[in-house]
Order: structure tokens, then C-alpha cells, then sequence
């Protein structure tokens, strides 16, 4: 078969730099960021976006540029066992081709408003579509092994001193140690020889010990 050629129609604006920057779960990450898509100029763009403005939802069809290779099993963020890669959203694909369903917020000229997205900043749009719920929302369907996982939810402790000393750092330690404070490829953790954990975030280190459910952040310091 002939190979596919596809052109971007825009690029995506967000507040995320770095992969581990970007939510994993989108809808159940207390982050509302908004994000911005920027279609390129003279390409009757305008036309195209007539009457988008009227849904509440849509469909942005993405391409992972920075997905490097492709894996046939890979690990996923929620699981240590490894997955056919057609039976997750992992970006390491045969083709790394993103779909992601977000809050419509205005459509300005060329420019599109939105709320709730996990994609980095600059990364290519191929299309958009509407979320139609009759025929995108199904009930009662089956989540394959994802049905299968056990929802934990931990405590996390963060003494007054240290958040106000650090409190995006805080923040995102919060959201990535409540979800699975041990350690998991997808997550920057390591266990240290006295038992406690340390998670890094860019040149920052943030230090922890587990007690059941219940996770107490110790320090968050920056590198020498």
C-alpha cells in the first residue's frame, strides 16, 4: 500500500512542557488548564470552524511527535503489567495518532479555547470534531483489563511550611503520589536505602515515607 501523507491543520497551546508535566488522566486530575489551538492562516480555516461554537465537546486528533518509537506491549501509567498496545492509549504507536475529547470554551477567528487536555505544548492537530453524545457515549460496555484495576486513593500529607515554601512543587506532588506513590517507569520514584521515597520533579527533589494509605512529604529541596 502507498504510504499516507498528513498535514497538520494547527498546533496545540498548553501549559505543559515536559511529558511529565501533562495529566495522565485528564478528567480525573484536579487541574482545569485551559489550552489554546492555533490553526494555520490561509487555508479557509475560518469557513471550516462555522458552527463548531454550538458544542460543548470535541474530538481533537493529534499527532505524539515526540513519542519516539513504537512498542508492541508497553507498561501504562495505572498498571505494572505489560499490554498489548492496541488495547491501551499509550503514544508508542505504529502510528502515534492521539484522540482526545475536551471542553469547547469560544472559537476566535483561528484560535479555539479549551478545558481539559493532556497534550504538550506544540503538539500537531490533524483534525477536529464534534462530540456527538448520541453517538459517542455508549453504556454498560466492558473496559477490558482496566476493569480489572483496584482504584486506590492515598492520603497525602504535606506539612504548611513546606507548601508554602514550594507550593507548585507541592501541587504536583499531591496529584502524582494520591494516584501510586511507588515506584513505576512512568513516575520519576525510587526507594532509598532507609525505606522512605524519593520522586523527582525536573531539578527538584521531593522526600517521603508510606504508612498504609497515607503518604507524609518530609522535604521538598532543590538540587545543588
Amino acid at each position: 500500500m502507498d504510504p499516507i501523507t498528513i498535514q497538520p491543520i494547527g498546533v496545540v497551546r498548553t501549559p505543559y512542557v515536559e511529558k511529565y508535566d501533562a495529566p495522565r488522566q485528564p478528567e480525573v486530575d484536579d487541574r482545569v488548564d485551559q489550552a489554546t489551538i492555533e490553526l494555520f492562516p490561509h487555508q479557509n480555516f475560518e469557513q471550516a470552524l462555522e458552527d463548531l461554537a454550538g458544542f460543548d465537546r470535541i474530538w481533537l486528533i493529534t499527532w505524539f511527535d515526540r513519542a519516539g518509537s513504537w512498542k508492541p506491549k508497553i507498561l501504562t501509567p495505572r498498571d505494572r503489567t505489560k499490554r498489548g498496545v492496541f488495547a491501551t492509549r499509550s503514544p508508542h504507536r505504529p502510528n502515534p495518532l492521539g484522540l482526545t475529547c475536551v471542553r469547547l470554551i469560544d472559537v476566535k477567528g483561528l484560535v479555539i479555547r479549551v478545558e481539559g487536555t493532556d497534550l504538550l505544548d506544540g503538539t500537531p492537530v490533524l483534525d477536529i470534531k464534534p462530540y456527538l453524545p448520541y453517538a459517542d457515549a455508549f453504556t454498560d460496555v466492558r473496559a477490558g483489563w482496566t476493569d480489572d484495576l483496584a482504584a486506590t486513593q492515598y492520603t497525602v500529607v504535606i506539612e504548611p511550611d513546606i507548601e508554602a515554601a514550594a507550593s507548585e512543587l507541592a501541587s504536583h506532588a499531591r496529584r502524582v503520589l494520591a494516584h501510586d506513590p511507588f515506584p513505576h517507569p512512568y513516575r520519576r520514584i525510587k526507594m532509598l536505602d532507609d525505606g522512605s521515597y524519593e520522586l523527582a520533579m525536573k531539578e527538584w527533589r521531593c522526600f517521603y515515607h508510606i504508612n498504609g494509605q497515607v503518604v507524609t512529604v518530609t522535604a521538598i529541596v532543590l538540587l545543588p
